[in-house]
């Protein structure tokens, strides 16, 4: 396993993330460190950046490069913001920067950033067509992709700081309403948002959207602390912007989810995203905590573009899982025969074809528990999924395969628990659940072995009895007692009774 360093020079702070990466082409990040440096603080009185800001930075840098310096990572990429590049001082800044720290910075253009951003996308979302925003201080860029692919694209040179820096306005709600306008008119100037497909989906990027994701969490009572494709409907994000909209900047100030410091800043975004639901956003947005960082390591070490995009979501995520945190060695086995058992009892589950990506997560998963500890793994399954790095699938999926690979023995499936997390699942998820938690634990005393034994399985249905008839290619036995002791659970959950030969 190696690691790669990234250095990245933002507008108010100064980031050191460093991923651990494999030579199958998964990655994940291992540590990261912010400092906080406002670089252009003032920059807009003469453009230029200022001295004390550009000693703070190196001092900062040093410390970074030691750090990596001390981990013996040879590999890093090291880019700056986009608004650098407006600095008449950008090149004596960055020379200075390198004699001084051995580190060379590459200022992102703007296609270049949205390039970053679309890729930081592919690689965590599996939706095919829709529309990327993010909201910056000097900038916001918007991105519509189709079949994964940019269709087009703009970086507008608006954001939060200097749309700010504009208002006079003496009441926070006639700021906002003044930003609302103000943006409405450069939307508008893009025909291209005004023809969107009706499956057409929407993901914002950056502080904005994660603010925005947090204070919606907290106003509905979310049940989970998961900030990555959470969906801000409408309604939700009405109620928020209401809320920011009627209220002063020092009691905004006190909004958890909102820091003290980028308080009124936030609320201008907020109003920019007001005028995007009026335009084009149609029912919901969904936050992704991955931006242009997360798209350039992607890149980098992938070495994939927008021509050729990873299609596979899902199973690349839970692949990188089990890459790092190999619990379930043969969870590819697992889930191989756990679609087998979950066609051939289709007749008894009745399950529509959704329930097989809860069905993947869950038998991928189904051994994560053992991070914890062995002694009730089981159980220890629901916190490890829930808190896992799952892309490609909703908030729901991963409730439901959490609950799946918990409840393996149907007597520890929690009533409790479930009352929690109401309004993302119903009365028939319940029953689903059950269902799959039998096939999960089935298919895994089937792999037991993790020999591959067991190459197919063919069911009968003989009145209250289920006859599953394997195809082996090795001695099985120990594999078909095993599955044979979950028989008194598959009778609470199917009603029937089970035999496997």
């Amino acid at each position: 396993m190696s690691k790669l360093a990234v250095f990245e020079l933002g507008v108010n702070d100064i980031k050191l993330t460093v991923f651990k990466y494999t030579a199958n082409g998964y990655f994940a990040v291992d540590f990261q460190i912010v400092e906080p440096v406002k670089l252009t603080q003032d920059m807009e009185r003469d453009g230029y950046i200022k001295p004390a800001r550009i000693q703070e930075t190196i001092s900062i840098l040093k410390n970074f490069r030691r750090i990596v310096d001390n981990a013996k990572i040879e590999s890093y990429i090291c880019y700056a913001s986009p608004i650098i590049a407006n600095a008449r001082n950008q090149i004596a800044f960055l020379d200075e920067v390198y004699k001084t720290v051995s580190l060379y910075f590459k200022v992102l253009t703007s296609d270049e950033q949205i390039s970053a951003l679309h890729s930081a996308i592919m690689y965590s979302f599996s939706m095919t067509r829709g529309v990327l925003v993010q909201v910056g201080d000097y900038s916001t860029e918007i991105i519509r992709f189709n079949r994964r692919v940019i269709n087009h694209s703009i970086s507008l040179p608006i954001g939060t700081v200097n749309l700010l820096e504009k208002l006079t306005e003496s009441s926070m709600s006639a700021r906002l309403d003044k930003v609302v306008d103000i943006f409405t008119k450069e939307l508008k100037k893009l025909n291209w948002l005004y023809n969107l497909d009706e499956d057409s989906e929407f993901i914002g990027v950056g502080e904005v959207f994660s603010s925005l994701g947090k204070l919606s969490r907290k106003a509905t009572h979310y049940p989970m602390d998961l900030a990555h494709n959470y969906e801000v409907t409408q309604e939700s994000f009405q109620n928020v912007y209401n809320l920011i909209r009627g209220l002063d900047l020092d009691k905004a100030k006190k909004l958890k989810g909102i820091s003290d410091k980028r308080a009124d800043v936030i609320a201008v975004g907020l109003a920019i995203v007001k005028s995007m639901f009026n335009e084009f956003i149609r029912s919901a947005v969904k936050v992704s905590t991955n931006g242009e960082m997360y798209g350039i390591v992607a890149k980098n070490l992938l070495g994939q573009t927008g021509e050729k995009p990873l299609l596979d979501i899902l199973g690349y995520s839970l692949s990188s899982i089990n890459e790092f945190y190999p619990t379930n060695v043969n969870a590819d086995n697992n889930y191989a025969l756990a679609v087998i058992l979950y066609k051939q009892l289709k007749v008894l589950h009745k399950l529509t074809r959704p329930y097989v990506k809860v069905l993947r997560i869950a038998a991928s998963l189904c051994m994560a528990g053992k991070r914890i500890s062995f002694e009730n793994y089981q159980k220890n399954n629901f916190p490890v999924i829930l808190n896992s790095s799952i892309y490609g699938a909703s908030h729901r999926d991963i409730v439901l395969a959490a609950f799946v690979a918990a409840s393996q023995n149907i007597d520890d499936f929690s009533l409790n628990e479930w009352v929690r997390y109401k309004d993302l699942v119903s009365d028939e998820d319940l029953d689903a659940v059950k269902k799959l938690a039998i096939i999960i634990k089935m298919a895994t005393m089937l792999n037991i072995t993790n020999s591959n034994s067991v190459k197919d399985i063919a069911c009968d249905v003989l009145g209250d009895t289920v006859i599953l008839k394997t195809e082996v290619e090795r001695d099985a036995t120990l594999e078909i007692s095993q599955a044979m002791s979950i028989a008194g659970d598959f009778r609470k959950v199917y009603g029937k009774n089970l035999q496997i030969l």
